[in-house]
């Protein structure tokens, strides 16, 4: 659609910002902010909203970057990408978020703050921050979907990367491109959904821990949903059986958390 959004020159150079880059670089600025005010206003001390943000937000690239390098190993050894680039792609979303859960546990126990609670009021953000990632793939024109006849299917611009797909793979011909499931939008919808159904949640005061964990549910359920609409790129290594027991996985782990604090939140209701 728009891979670069616009260009100026600075200092000799041209600089190019592409939609990937800048909405992905804002996805991130809007997940620390957003995080940062909701977590302050609800007891959090700005020391250690802080410093539980930062971890959890650098471990969130360091496992997306990894994850993304174990499914794709073809694109770094080809030198399409590198480990330490700095550019704002080479990311696996489902990586950064299991690190950054990881590194929100052990630092919330050093800072001693209810990680529970924490993610509760980070969760709603951060799907919101993947919608506007999204969108930047959506312009970019990458993790498109399969060819669809449906009305909503969207027609990518020639030599787009559906289209150089499609070329490759003997679909269609190059002065024409096939209409594809919207697979970027529909992600869209269903974290801003999401997000909405954790505000909610929050709202309700239920356990804590409530609000992460069926966003945990949610968005693994929908990701093992799209990518039967979504097509998959020739560099990933793991076949679509595999990628079906990581996103189930996540959410039976999710879900069986979600039963422990429910029936530990009752007992305590009983208790008192």
């Amino acid at each position: 659609m728009y891979p670069e959004l616009f260009s100026f020159h600075l200092f000799g150079s041209d600089v190019v910002i592409t939609s990937y880059s800048f909405f992905y670089a804002l996805a991130v600025l809007f997940v620390i902010v957003g995080s940062y005010i909701s977590v302050t206003k609800n007891s959090f001390l700005h020391k250690k909203a802080l410093c539980m943000l930062f971890f959890v937000t650098l471990a969130g690239f360091v496992g997306a970057r990894l994850l993304h390098m174990v499914f794709n190993p073809s694109l770094y050894a080809n030198g399409q990408l590198h480990v330490f680039s700095l550019h704002m792609s080479g990311f696996t979303i489902v990586g950064g978020l299991i690190s950054a859960i990881v590194a929100g546990i052990i630092v919330g126990r050093v800072c001693h703050v209810n990680v529970w609670r924490f993610g509760d009021l980070v969760v709603p953000y951060l799907g919101f921050g993947v919608a506007i990632a999204r969108m930047g793939c959506f312009l970019n024109g990458c993790c498109f979907g399969h060819v669809t006849s449906l009305p909503w299917g969207i027609k990518f611009p020639l030599l787009s990367y559906a289209h150089q797909y499609q070329i490759t793979h003997g679909i269609g011909n190059i002065f024409a491109v096939a209409r594809v499931h919207p697979t970027q939008i529909y992600e869209m919808i269903a974290v801003i959904l999401g997000s909405i159904i954790a505000i909610i949640i929050n709202r309700k005061k239920f356990f804590p821990g409530a609000a992460i964990l069926f966003f945990g549910m949610w968005f693994s359920a929908f990701r093992l949903m799209n990518m039967f609409f979504r097509q998959m790129p020739d560099s990933l290594i793991l076949s679509q059986n595999k990628y079906i027991a990581v996103y189930l996985g996540i959410f039976v782990v999710c879900l069986i958390i979600f039963i422990y604090q429910l029936r530990r939140q009752k007992i305590k209701n009983i208790v008192h």
